[in-house]
């Protein structure tokens, strides 16, 4: 004797009930995904501490970080950071291709930690000087959620300016995973 067991016939339809509970579910998701996407996304320069400050007038507030090491006229990669800002942990691969990248073309790397600063908005951010102290690029490593690598600008500068192109960009408007200095 074999056991069988039938299931009731069903319908493939889709109730109303059913498809409401998708629906709310799904607005749901993605009210939710948008919320912490839009949390961790914020403005580079929210304090508007750059507004009137162009490369020229960065140069003058940099020269002190960006001083030649034993008189040897360098170029400069210099790092900022901030000990509590979460967002650091974003920027390591971007920071160690640049270090690679810049070790390879003789340029000083220094990593300078702040707290506050007058003109620096946020960490984690670049700057790259030329050896006559100015500004080849300053901002942040790139921009999106987690500043991702795809979206790197420092990186880009300091090839287009090892290829010899100089373009003296400070970038002021930019959202991703910053924290203000």
């Amino acid at each position: 004797m074999k056991w069988t067991k039938t299931l009731p016939a069903s319908s493939n339809k889709i109730t109303k009930l059913q498809l409401a509970i998708l629906i709310a579910w799904l607005g749901f998701t993605l009210s939710a995904f948008g919320y912490f996407i839009t949390d961790k996304l914020v403005s580079f320069d929210s304090n508007k501490k750059l507004k009137n400050v162009d490369h020229q007038k960065l140069s003058t507030f940099l020269s002190a970080y960006s001083l030649p090491i034993e008189g040897n006229k360098k170029h400069t990669v210099l790092h900022f950071s901030t000990s509590t800002c979460n967002c650091q942990k974003y920027s390591n691969e971007h920071i160690q291709e640049i270090n690679e990248l810049a070790a390879d073309h003789d340029f000083t790397i220094k990593n300078i930690n702040i707290d506050e600063h007058d003109v620096i908005p946020s960490t984690p951010s670049v700057a790259l000087i030329d050896e006559s102290g100015k500004i080849i690029y300053f901002g942040p490593y790139g921009q999106g959620l987690a500043c991702s690598q795809t979206t790197g600008y420092a990186q880009t500068i300091l090839n287009n300016f090892i290829k010899g192109y100089n373009e003296n960009i400070v970038i002021k408007e930019a959202k991703g995973c910053y924290c203000s200095v």
